[in-house]
């Protein structure tokens, strides 16, 4: 038990802002992508923004390749749900964007299956992006979520209650 509280305590030590920066400069460079990395660290979440003329790519397929570096650099660090913490990629206000975009497609998914009183399934969806429809979902009545499907293929079905 002390040895995993020792592996614990290094592994945040080693997730530390400068750190992270670094470690996503480098995959930049690797992947050959024209991006800035700049971070912040606020409440133990690591913060990084990645901006620049590659941008696009890196958005683009409901920004895969976002999640896809968030995930790997997260595992880089072992920083997941057991650890606390975390580390957020960004891309010039992207995420936020994405919530906004995903909350008023919940809404209007919702206000079509009332109209219809029939379910409804959405496309397919990350982890992250399934949570925000089912959050947004939980707040308004006549309609409940499921997620259903594996993998890349996991989606959320709207029922009218």
């Amino acid at each position: 038990m002390e040895g995993m509280k020792e592996n614990e305590k290094r592994n945040k030590a080693e997730a530390s802002l400068d750190s992270v920066v670094e470690t996503c400069r480098t995959l930049m460079n690797g992947l050959r992508m024209n991006l800035a990395v700049e971070g912040n660290e606020e409440g133990g979440v690591i913060s990084i923004n990645l901006t620049g003329d590659d941008r696009p790519y890196l958005l683009s397929n409901s920004a895969a390749a976002l999640n896809s570096i968030e995930y790997l650099v997260n595992r880089i660090f072992r920083v997941g749900k057991d650890a606390g913490g975390g580390i957020i990629l960004d891309s010039d206000g992207y995420r936020k964007y994405r919530e906004a975009e995903l909350t008023l497609l919940a809404q209007m998914a919702s206000k079509k299956v009332l109209a219809m009183r029939r379910p409804l399934e959405l496309q397919p969806m990350t982890p992250r992006e399934r949570r925000i429809v089912h959050l947004a979902l939980a707040e308004i009545e006549g309609v409940h979520t499921k997620s259903s499907g594996e993998g890349e293929n996991r989606s959320i079905t709207i029922f009218p209650s």
